[in-house]
């Protein structure tokens, strides 16, 4: 059976074959193929186009397609790394674009010059059709002119798509959402979540190891069997431990921002019910209406609606009015 590849590097599947095998696809199975895959010229193969963790349905294709998991190819990137490639090709991805923006305005130019020129003699414009041979020359010219105007128009929307995509590029390339406190504290909030769910996980197959290691039938805490060999459980242990690794270093990048813009100033010891703070650049002025241990409750009215909101401590900026007014 053929396998598939893990790349740690990019954190995507590659299915490598040859293109007589993939010629002999069915219609169905190219289908699951592009649907789960795209093709990469730089790497000669196909690539999933989800990244860990969120290779489920890759897999799946994968497995219907006749490919078994095999080994992991590459180094791992840190996340600073990653963050520091995703500005890096978005950077190039907003100057790419920005080129391709004024190429179209440039073609758009050329195309709409001999318009500009003659639209000037209002004649030019108004004369009515003639049928006599130079007035069909006229009028075909004319009509030509105006063809290759309207082409121009269609490259200064090209120029405008371009721009906007470079303008995402550009916002992707700043990484400004790492400024923001509250996106940061969410972010570690989420890893912190997530490795809870991974130790849990780590917990259940080391009994499981321990019980087909102990020769006995490996059952879930609910009584179910569970159908894995030790080396299998193993595979699977050492991925949920891996996974560990990933989220503890994201999350200590995400730690290290939120210090390098302040860290958490307020909390629920100085944070209470009835004051009036500052969150951010959204809410100027809002009451608390409760205090939990990580996130605070606000009232907020907007068009006459009294709306209760949450946010992080992370994103109060400064207290307005407290107990003492």
């Amino acid at each position: 059976m053929k396998q598939y590849l893990f790349n740690k590097e990019t954190t995507k599947i590659e299915l490598h074959f040859e293109k007589c095998e993939y010629l002999a696809l069915t219609d169905e199975q190219k289908s699951k193929l592009k649907s789960a895959f795209l093709w990469s010229n730089k790497g000669g193969c196909w690539v999933s186009r989800a990244k860990e963790p969120n290779l489920y349905w890759a897999k799946k294709t994968a497995k219907e397609l006749g490919f078994e998991q095999g080994e992991s190819v590459g180094e791992r990137l840190s996340f600073a790394e990653q963050v520091e490639r995703t500005q890096d090709r978005a950077t190039a991805r907003a100057e790419r674009y920005e080129q391709y923006a004024e190429n179209a305005d440039k073609r758009a130019e050329n195309l709409q010059s001999d318009f500009e020129r003659c639209r000037q003699d209002w004649s030019w414009l108004t004369q009515p059709n003639m049928n006599t041979s130079s007035g069909r020359a006229f009028t075909n010219q004319r009509e030509r002119i105006i063809a290759r105007f309207e082409k121009g128009m269609d490259e200064h929307k090209k120029a405008d798509y371009f721009r906007d995509r470079a303008e995402i590029a550009t916002e992707t390339a700043s990484m400004e959402k790492y400024n923001d406190k509250g996106f940061v504290m969410r972010r570690i909030s989420e890893c912190q979540r997530d490795c809870r769910a991974y130790q849990r996980k780590i917990s259940e197959y080391q009994d499981y190891l321990a019980q087909a290691e102990r020769g006995e039938t490996v059952k879930d805490k609910y009584g179910w069997e569970i159908k894995a060999t030790p080396e299998q459980i193993k595979r699977q242990l050492a991925i949920y431990t891996e996974r560990v690794q990933v989220i503890t270093d994201k999350q200590n990048f995400l730690e290290s921002k939120l210090a390098d813009l302040g860290g958490v100033t307020f909390n629920k010891s100085n944070i209470k019910k009835g004051y009036i703070v500052e969150i951010g650049k959204r809410e100027k002025a809002v009451e608390v209406v409760g205090v939990g241990t990580k996130n605070i409750t606000y009232k907020t009215i907007a068009g006459g609606v009294v709306f209760h909101l949450v946010a992080s401590f992370a994103e109060i900026t400064k207290i307005i009015k407290g107990e003492q007014g």
